[in-house]
């Protein structure tokens, strides 16, 4: 009758022990398909940041590109304002057309622009306007 007690009880303890075995198996299976979705996941979010990687240095090369652009247009812009203004204190001093557009750098129409509105021969007719 003690071997019948222990052999049923050896039992019980077998069922409970396959039993658990037989959870944990299953929920380590269910954990492992988890990790390995989550991987996925992980992969997919990298190769994504290395693309917005490189489009953020494409466009900071670009933003970098168009400072410098419009930092020369600037230089050339205060250098241009520059010959104007010379141009103009030349025409007032009765400066012939060909030393403003060789001098100050002029097209043939600035330089007669500028000889037009600020020449010496303009000086009366300007006088009479105001």
């Amino acid at each position: 009758m003690i071997t019948l007690i222990l052999v049923a009880s050896i039992s019980i303890v077998a069922l409970i022990v396959l039993t658990t075995s037989y959870r944990l198996f299953k929920l380590n299976k269910h954990q492992a398909a988890k990790i390995a979705g989550l991987q996925d996941q992980l992969s997919v979010l990298c190769a994504g940041a290395v693309g917005s990687d490189k489009r953020t240095i494409k466009f900071e090369q670009t933003l970098n590109q168009l400072k410098e652009h419009q930092n020369t247009l600037d230089l050339g812009m205060n250098s241009q304002q520059h010959n104007y203004d010379h141009a103009i204190r030349l025409a007032r001093k009765g400066v012939g057309m060909n030393q403003l557009i060789d001098n100050c750098n002029l097209s043939d129409e600035e330089a007669h622009l500028i000889n037009h509105l600020h020449g010496k021969d303009n000086a009366d007719l300007k006088q009479e306007l105001h």
